[in-house]
């Protein structure tokens, strides 16, 4: 890579890392190798979730939360729970649309249920909400 990409690279990552507030392994190497398409990834995911304004972002999260378990997504599971209580979701939300998700995916669900609970437990207990 040259100077100059190496430059886009650095301020692609750290804009992603200031927006969504982590930057993970693929999204490193995804920088340094196409920083481009890190871009358009990133521009897709922040226009779903922050510039469309139709659907309540604690409810967006919500559907992650769910996307993720469909797809046995552990990391994913945990990172959008946290993200739909911060944004005011309740434990009954996120636990009734995860019952969904058991309709047409009993094990996704089944494997998501004690992430979030123990990430609804944490949100409590840093938060000290009931």
């Amino acid at each position: 890579m040259t100077e100059c990409d190496l430059g886009e690279a650095q301020e692609v990552l750290e804009r992603v890392e200031r927006e969504r507030g982590m930057a993970r392994g693929w999204t490193r190497m995804l920088a340094q190798r196409d920083p481009d398409m890190l871009e358009r990834v990133h521009e897709l995911v922040m226009h779903v979730l922050h510039e469309r304004q139709t659907l309540p972002l604690k409810f967006k999260y919500v559907l992650v939360v769910c996307l993720n378990a469909s797809q046995f997504h552990e990391f994913g599971v945990r990172t959008q729970t946290r993200a739909a209580l911060q944004n005011g979701a309740s434990e009954e939300e996120i636990l009734e649309a995860l019952e969904i998700v058991a309709i047409s995916n009993l094990y996704g669900m089944s494997k998501a249920l004690p992430m979030v609970m123990e990430e609804i437990q944490a949100f409590k207990d840093r938060t000290g909400a009931q």
